[in-house]
């Protein structure tokens, strides 16, 4: 009777430590995941791109605005 209980206890322990390993292992790909986004989320912010702005004349035609510069 004493085995068996113990038997039980092994198997609930190895129950709980795949368990932990699992979820250990998708919380380390989210923390991998939110990094590279923080890094795109940076990269995007860094490096945005000067926005381009045109101006018509009144007979039509499409001018180019002088960038301003940064």
């Amino acid at each position: 009777m004493l085995g068996r209980r113990y038997e039980n206890a092994r198997l609930q322990s190895d129950f709980y430590r795949d368990q932990f390993r699992k979820i250990l292992r998708w919380l380390m790909i989210a923390c991998v995941i939110i990094l590279l986004l923080i890094s795109v989320i940076i990269y995007l912010i860094l490096f945005e791109p000067v926005p381009a702005n045109y101006a018509n004349t009144t007979d039509g035609r499409i001018l180019a605005m002088p960038t301003p510069t940064r």
